[in-house]
């Protein structure tokens, strides 16, 4: 439940902090979305391979952190502050395509986050919830000298990760590849 109301306040906060940008970063931001949305309509090509590559890269880099964070007592933290970092992002990213494009702003944004970016945030969300686990368990043993049978759980959350690990990729597929084809779908919002 915590880690929910992370995760929610993360999306509420960078919708809000998308509203209240100077206007020297609004126009930055606006001339960035545009010139995506505008590429997307107009058919300009789309590297998919380079974006796969970029996107993998980001996803796992997250991942990994989370899988190595976890397995120290600063990863209650770090965690946490990562998860709602990348909450933020989603958030701001719907706040941005909102405040633009407005009523068509609301598909548009619900187009970009389904699925891919929806299921990247509950996977990052379940990675967290086990990194978290296993540091309070780290936490008990060193700190308040409770005993714990280490092994099976260091097997399964390796599992666990590996699992998450294969479901990123697929997601970051779904990302690189449907995402694009579903706004281009929807390019007839985009004025």
């Amino acid at each position: 439940m915590f880690l929910l109301i992370i995760a929610i306040l993360g999306i509420v906060i960078g919708i809000i902090f998308s509203n209240i940008l100077s206007a020297p970063d609004e126009k930055l931001v606006y001339t960035k979305l545009t010139t995506f949305f505008n590429n997307l309509k107009d058919d300009i090509k789309i590297d998919y391979w380079k974006n796969l590559l970029e996107i993998l890269k980001n996803n796992f880099l997250y991942l990994g952190c989370i899988l190595i964070f976890g397995i120290s007592i600063i990863g209650l933290v770090l965690n946490n502050f990562i998860l709602f970092f990348k909450s933020f992002i989603l958030g701001f990213s719907i706040g941005g395509i909102i405040s633009i494009y407005l009523y068509q702003g609301l598909i548009l944004s619900f187009v970009y986050v389904f699925p891919s970016l929806i299921i990247n945030l509950l996977l990052y969300l379940i990675a967290v919830y086990y990194a978290n686990m296993f540091s309070l368990n780290l936490f008990d043993v060193l700190f308040r000298k409770k005993s714990f049978n280490f092994p099976p759980f260091i097997k399964r959350y390796f599992k666990i990760f590996g699992i998450l690990a294969c479901l990123l990729f697929i997601s970051s597929l779904l990302e690189t590849f449907l995402t694009p084809f579903l706004l281009k779908l929807f390019s007839f919002l985009i004025k």
